[in-house]
């Protein structure tokens, strides 16, 4: 048997004997909320694909870095930084000096080269005095020969007058001669001692050792040269990476200095998308906040296998990209960008 009941707030679910009856708002919010994460909880994979699809094979972005190409400056060789003349961010121009290194042991090498070469220089002095004596001998030679010409000019007009016998006349004419051989042999003797000083200085130990030393020197001379840095353009200091007094090695890297060259965008982008890629493709370039700036591909393609540090992913090995240069059309300003910002490039 079924019961059925009949109750007035059926037909009057508002009021109760002629009382109004006030019911409170059904308390859905909750539950409204929680089908709606769990709706998007469901539907995330899908959208994720969807984005990465469009992403990936509509709008072709690749990662990509603002830059100038800035020249990094490393220590030439172990030396130690005794000066530092510029700061970050400081503007500067071609063949300014940046940095002051000094090495110690390359000042006592060339020190001590300079004094080998000046007690060798003094040794060779004085084989050049040694032929004072030829130069003598020579001289004295003359002298005698000239004073034995006068007598024979005498003698030769004695003879003609008949003053004096064949038999003087004949010694005079051996004097004479005699004389003349003493000055040849002096002047051979001079030339030949004069020929083995220059072979001497030419070819002989001392001048091997001197033109070694020479040599050297000119060597050590360069290296402390090149411990002097100078700006090689005009441009802006990035980043010093040392401090004075720091001892450094070869190879340690010192500063960074920028051009003043408009920066420009080197995107990174995989091979299967060389033909979005041609040299004077239009891009967008979209930088960090959002800002979206156009620009075109202006230098041929060139195949990469390191990305930046700043792009490199953490456990990514090394792959095969694309290196594509895009110059902007519009020129930003110091504001917008820093070196090295990375950014998106949409081909």
């Amino acid at each position: 048997m079924k019961v059925k009941f009949h109750l007035e707030k059926d037909k009057q679910p508002t009021s109760d004997n002629g009382m109004k009856i006030i019911y409170g708002s059904a308390k859905r919010g909750g539950y409204r909320f929680r089908w709606y994460c769990i709706l998007a909880l469901v539907l995330s994979p899908i959208l994720i694909m969807a984005y990465v699809f469009f992403q990936q094979y509509i709008l072709t972005l690749a990662p990509g870095i603002i830059t100038t190409s800035p020249v990094v400056i490393t220590a030439p060789q172990d030396s130690m930084v005794t000066a530092i003349n510029v700061k970050e961010g400081n503007q500067i121009t071609y063949g300014r000096n940046v940095l002051e290194l000094n090495d110690p042991v390359l000042d006592s090498d060339i020190q001590f080269i300079k004094t080998e070469l000046t007690n060798l220089n003094k040794r060779k002095s004085k084989v050049q005095h040694d032929l004072k004596s030829y130069l003598l001998a020579i001289r004295n030679a003359k002298d005698n020969l000239e004073s034995i010409k006068k007598i024979k000019l005498n003698y030769d007009k004695f003879i003609k007058e008949g003053k004096v016998s064949q038999v003087d006349y004949a010694n005079i004419i051996g004097m004479y001669n005699s004389a003349q051989n003493t000055l040849t042999s002096a002047d051979i003797g001079y030339q030949k001692a004069l020929l083995d000083s220059v072979q001497v200085e030419l070819a002989g130990g001392i001048a091997q050792v001197v033109r070694s030393l020479n040599q050297e020197l000119v060597t050590k001379l360069s290296q402390k040269k090149l411990l002097s840095i100078h700006s090689p353009y005009d441009g802006n200091i990035i980043e010093i990476n040392t401090v004075v007094g720091q001892r450094i090695k070869k190879g340690d890297v010192l500063a960074t200095i920028a051009s003043k060259a408009d920066p420009f965008v080197i995107a990174y982008l995989e091979p299967k998308f060389i033909e979005k890629a041609k040299e004077g493709s239009v891009v967008t370039v979209i930088l960090p906040n959002r800002e979206r700036l156009k620009g075109n591909v202006s230098l041929a393609i060139e195949t990469t296998t390191k990305l930046p540090a700043q792009l490199a992913k953490p456990f990514e090995g090394p792959k095969s990209l694309l290196k594509v240069k895009v110059t902007l059309k519009k020129k930003i300003t110091k504001e917008q960008w820093v070196e090295g910002m990375p950014v998106q490039v949409s081909f």
